[in-house]
């Protein structure tokens, strides 16, 4: 099993904050599939309720789990749980786009066109998924309220996820959507430069930005969530990842 590092430790063993809406029995998804062995890495906000719950609010059990649940790792309590139990919810996260597994590729296939063009892949393992806020939380992120509580989540996890982007291997991060562009910026103290947007595709034109975090880690951003059903098309999908993978390549 993996060896847990130090500064991911602290981050699973971290309580589930108060009246924070996270899911009930759900663990802290430090990343969606091997941070440490991946080169590029994907941006959101925080993992979607489906990661452990069905359509109809239960949780996700035997072959249907995603991800470590207090349930499948017999305990309710993280803080204090042995290091194997740490180490299991990491594995669950190196794991997620494993063949024998059942990621949410309705999802994630929509960021994996742009991952694919530029050279990498979830499942081939060089390629993984973070978030801005490692709880998946019930309601979804936009319709948490108070909108103080969004904050809130922010403060306590944008601290881990920079620890992630300076010890971690990673060359490029892409950004999906405008909503993470904007929280990531003060977050990491960086201001990107917008380039060249891409036009003709739908009501709005889809702005592209670029710049460098940590000292070493590229980044690409685009304004428009792959995954929104409002008026993001097949076509400009693939204009997005074409246009990135020509980014990534210069």
């Amino acid at each position: 099993m993996t060896q847990t590092p130090e500064y991911i430790e602290r981050r699973i063993r971290r309580p589930i904050p108060l009246d924070s809406h996270v899911v009930a029995g759900s663990t802290p998804v430090v990343s969606f599939g091997n941070a440490h062995s991946a080169t590029v890495a994907t941006l959101g906000l925080n993992p979607s309720r489906v990661e452990f719950l069905d359509r109809n609010g239960n949780e996700l059990i035997d072959s249907s789990r995603r991800l470590a649940t207090h349930t499948s790792l017999g305990t309710s309590d993280l803080a204090s749980a042995p290091a194997s139990v740490v180490a299991q919810v990491l594995n669950d996260c190196n794991a997620y786009f494993h063949r024998d597994r059942n990621p949410y590729r309705q999802w994630f296939d929509q960021l994996e066109l742009v991952v694919n063009a530029c050279g990498a892949s979830y499942y081939s393992g060089s390629a993984c998924h973070l978030d801005l806020v490692q709880w998946a939380t019930d309601p979804t992120w936009g319709n948490l309220r108070p909108a103080t509580l969004r904050n809130r989540l922010l403060d306590a996890d944008s601290p881990f996820l920079i620890e992630q982007l300076s010890n971690e291997n990673f060359q490029l991060l892409l950004v999906n959507g405008m909503g993470v562009v904007r929280q990531l910026q003060p977050m990491v103290n960086v201001t990107l430069d917008e380039v060249d947007p891409i036009v003709g595709f739908g009501n709005h034109d889809t702005r592209l930005f670029t710049g460098k975090i940590c000292d070493r880690v590229r980044v690409i951003a685009w304004s428009t969530n792959l995954q929104s059903s409002f008026g993001v098309t097949s076509e400009l999908r693939t204009e997005i990842a074409e246009r990135v993978g020509e980014l990534a390549r210069r």
